[in-house]
C-alpha cells in the first residue's frame, strides 16, 4: 500500500530533480532528494498502516503525553475519514434529490456547490458538538484520568523501541559531526 501511494510522488521528484537540478547535481541530487522523501513519509506510512490509531492514542496517553496533545492528535487522524464519510452521505442525498452528480465535467462543476456546502457546514456543527461533548466529559478537570485498557508492551517491542531510539541518536551524532553530509 505505500509503495503504491509512494510511487506517483517518488516518479514526480525524481522526475522534477532531474530536470530542475536546484544542487546543482543531476541524477545524483535527485535520488538523494528521493531518499529524503522516502526517510521522510515511509515510517508515517508504516505506523498508521499497521497502528489502530485508538491504540496508539491509549498508549501515549498511558505513557504520559498530556490529554490535550493526544486529543489534537485523535482529531487530527479522525477528521479525514468522518469528512470521507460526510461527503459520501451528502452525495447520496442530492443524487435522490435529482442532482446530477455524473457525466460530463461542466455538470459534475455545476453540481459541486451543491454538494460541498453540506460537508463544510456539518464539518463545523460537528465542531461545536465535540466541543460541547468535551465540556459535559470535564475534559479540562485536573489531574490524571484512569486508563480502562493498557496495551500489552513486550520484550521485543522495548528492544526495538530502544534499537531504534539508539539508531536515531547515533544519526543525528554523525549528522551533527558532519560524517553524513548537509
Amino acid at each position: 500500500m505505500a509503495a503504491l501511494a509512494l510511487t506517483p510522488v517518488a516518479a514526480s521528484s525524481l522526475l522534477i530533480n532531474l530536470l530542475l537540478p536546484a544542487g546543482g547535481g543531476g541524477l545524483a541530487t535527485a535520488v538523494a532528494a528521493l531518499l529524503r522523501l522516502i526517510g521522510a513519509t515511509l515510517p508515517l506510512t508504516l505506523l498508521f498502516a499497521t497502528t489502530d490509531a485508538a491504540d496508539l492514542l491509549n498508549d501515549l496517553e498511558a505513557r504520559g503525553v498530556g490529554r490535550r496533545a493526544v486529543f489534537v492528535l485523535g482529531a487530527a487522524l479522525a477528521a479525514v475519514p468522518r469528512a470521507q464519510a460526510r461527503a459520501v452521505d451528502v452525495i447520496e442525498a442530492q443524487r435522490a434529490r435529482g442532482l446530477d452528480t455524473e457525466g460530463s465535467w461542466r455538470r459534475r462543476l455545476r453540481g459541486l456547490v451543491p454538494l460541498v456546502t453540506p460537508v463544510v457546514i456539518g464539518s463545523l456543527a460537528e465542531v461545536e458538538d465535540r466541543t460541547l461533548a468535551l465540556e459535559v466529559r470535564a475534559f479540562g478537570a485536573p489531574g490524571r484520568r484512569t486508563l480502562l485498557r493498557r496495551l500489552p508492551d513486550s520484550r521485543l517491542q522495548r528492544a526495538a523501541r530502544w534499537t531504534m531510539g539508539l539508531l536515531l541518536a547515533l544519526g543525528l551524532a554523525a549528522r551533527a559531526a558532519g560524517v553524513t553530509g548537509p
